[in-house]
């Protein structure tokens, strides 16, 4: 399918850049869908520096709109093409400017606003459930966490890391259970989160790295599930086996909240990055193992099971002639 691709600049509390992709020739409004993306300083496309690029948010753009529908990618608050500060911005920052590129969107007039679709990636999944929560959609769906807080996300992790260091073999192993790295690392991250709660400022610095607390205070107050519970639109849960960043069997708890259609899929050799791999990343080696994935295109799984859910919302809705 032929498309094309606009620069798009969407009003939130900040002007916030975007990249809408369009179906060319349609004579009916189409179905459209965001792509919330995750964690950090991420652009529109998964870019995070010139050393780690995902790739991924313009490989699904591409993927969704060769079905047919149109699509919007941004790039977060503070970050590429948007104004305001990254550091600065809280999760409540964030659940707003999804909800503005939601009405966007639907003020968009090749655009059925009654069949849009949002599609959030790992952090992007929890402010899925929060704009799922507060706006009228045709579907959500969710890659790479689902149904969790930060918290029980980062108390994961470093339970993770700390295993990481005790199975850790060779020279670089014995020096850090020497140097008891493994049993810094829940002392350090409380000194941490002690500290993000005590303080009332946006951004703190902590062992003289810049910190966002107001990000981290109101991830931290805010329980997912709790929004998930009003969300009646379906979902769409899907989490990779290999995925160490988020946790995989929480997409099974999904149906127990939500009061409209749910489906939910763990994929095989799928890690946090929705990619093929055949061997899971460790804590230490997940940033280096990022750069390699992100030349490999989406799980065929992912896509198949996408294709499918998206074709079944769409069958499910009316399709309305541009007028």
């Amino acid at each position: 399918m032929t498309f094309r691709e606009k620069e798009v600049t969407i009003q939130s509390g900040v002007e916030l850049g975007g990249t809408i992709s369009l179906p060319e020739n349609s004579a009916v409004k189409l179905p459209a869908v965001l792509i919330i993306p995750g964690t950090g300083n991420i652009n529109r496309n998964g870019k995070i520096s010139e050393k780690i690029d995902l790739k991924l948010y313009r490989q699904l753009a591409d993927f969704l709109t060769n079905l047919g529908f149109i699509n919007l990618r941004y790039d977060k608050r503070g970050v590429g093409a948007s104004g305001g500060n990254y550091y600065a911005a809280g999760l409540w920052d964030l659940v707003e400017d999804a909800r503005a590129c939601v009405k966007f969107l639907k003020d968009l007039p090749m655009v059925d606003p009654e069949r849009i679709i949002l599609l959030g990636h790992s952090e992007g999944s929890i402010l899925c459930t929060a704009v799922a929560a507060r706006e009228e959609l045709a579907g959500t769906i969710m890659l790479a966490g689902a149904a969790e807080t930060l918290s029980e996300v980062l108390t994961k992790q470093r339970a993770i890391a700390i295993q990481d260091v005790l199975d850790m073999k060779g020279f670089k192993g014995r020096l850090f259970r020497m140097l008891n790295i493994h049993k810094k690392i829940e002392p350090s991250a409380q000194k941490l989160l002690n500290k993000v709660l005590n303080s009332n400022e946006d951004v703190i610095k902590y062992s003289g790295v810049k910190t966002n607390a107001k990000w981290m205070r109101e991830h931290l107050q805010y329980n997912a599930r709790e929004d998930l519970a009003k969300v009646t639109c379906p979902v769409l849960a899907i989490t990779g086996a290999r995925d160490i960043q988020a946790t995989p069997e929480a997409v099974k708890t999904v149906p127990q909240y939500v009061k409209g259609d749910s489906e939910f899929y763990i994929i095989e050799n799928m890690g946090h990055s929705c990619k093929y791999i055949t061997k899971t990343s460790t804590i230490l080696t997940a940033r280096k193992d990022i750069v390699a994935e992100s030349e490999l295109p989406i799980h065929f799984e992912l896509l198949e099971r996408l294709e499918d859910w998206l074709k079944k919302i769409v069958i499910q809705s009316k399709q309305k002639v541009i007028v």
